[in-house]
């Protein structure tokens, strides 16, 4: 590891260990906080934003300078269905945007506790609807989504799976947080190494966001669906996450409902380090996979047949 790589992740390991929790300073605090972080990361200003309301839902579009009209990008921001936005996920949903050569449609869902399960996945459920019912024929429309939103995703496809309504052409999951029932191993196995998330702090977070019984419920741990007939997804996630596990068990089911998967482990990283792409090398280089992914299955749709799992340790 060079110094210079060994020190940007040394700064970002302290900032986000010095993150105050939800916990410590309430919700509210907590969101404003991401956003007032997000800051640092101030999108490309060849990236257009227009924003505008869907059914009452914020939303905005994301527009790069070279972008072909036809390709669409719905983004699905994390934060632990308790916070993030379109402020807090603007750096990163635009540079996925230029990578990807397509526009990009980001937005804010509900969140709990004030609004727990499943109204967020009914928005976002409301915005694919739209999306699908407004651009049909010629256009190609994919998911990219992080940690909490992941699992909005994950359950957005199963719905669709259920209904035989037409399907993304492809999606993409960072760091996705699938399992509410917090039970992987990886939780306790890598709890030294994550600086962001704790098996604590994430049971607490699930239990805001849903007082339901049974945690295990397929649309609030969607790693429980069945993936039969599912759209080719790709899967980063970090080698020290205390959430691999989710990513690991997921890859594993989707290999075998024969769908095409690709996992990718990336060395020494940690949960959603894309957002630090500014400064991190490998932050860019996870999102270049990422555009080449989805510009492979935009340009041209392929047919969903068995793909082994390729495992990828960056150097």
């Amino acid at each position: 590891m060079s110094k210079t790589r060994s020190h940007v992740l040394s700064a970002i390991f302290r900032q986000l260990k010095s993150r105050p929790s939800f916990d410590s300073i309430g919700i509210e605090n907590y969101r404003k906080l991401l956003e007032k972080s997000a800051l640092a990361f101030k999108p490309d200003k060849s990236v257009k934003a227009e924003s505008f309301y869907i059914n009452g839902i914020e939303a905005q579009w994301l527009l790069p300078l070279c972008h072909n009209e036809k390709h669409i990008i719905m983004y699905i921001h994390g934060g632990g269905l308790i916070a993030g936005s379109i402020k807090s996920h603007r750096d990163l949903a635009s540079r996925i945007a230029v990578a990807s050569k397509a526009k990009v449609l980001i937005f804010n869902y509900r969140l709990a506790p004030e609004h727990p399960f499943p109204a967020g996945l009914e928005d976002v459920k409301t915005i694919y609807q739209w999306l699908t019912n407004r651009y049909k024929d010629g256009y190609k429309i994919s998911i990219v989504a992080d940690s909490a939103g992941a699992g909005l995703a994950l359950g957005i496809l199963s719905m669709l799976l259920n209904s035989a309504r037409s399907l993304p052409v492809c999606t993409v999951l960072l760091s996705p947080w699938i399992d509410l029932e917090c039970k992987n191993n990886s939780l306790i196995e890598n709890r030294k190494k994550d600086p962001l998330l704790t098996h604590d702090a994430l049971k607490k977070t699930a239990r805001l966001y849903t007082d339901h019984d049974d945690l295990s419920n397929s649309l609030i741990s969607p790693v429980n669906n069945n993936f039969s007939g599912i759209c080719p997804l790709l899967i980063q996630t970090g080698e020290n996450e205390v959430l691999i596990d989710d990513s690991k068990i997921l890859a594993q089911k989707l290999e075998q409902a024969n769908a095409v998967v690709q996992l990718d482990i990336w060395k020494e990283m940690f949960h959603v380090w894309h957002y630090f792409a500014k400064y991190l090398l490998e932050g860019r280089e996870a999102i270049n996979e990422i555009g080449s992914f989805i510009k492979q299955y935009s340009q041209k749709q392929q047919s969903c047949k068995k793909q082994n799992i390729k495992i990828k340790a960056n150097q």
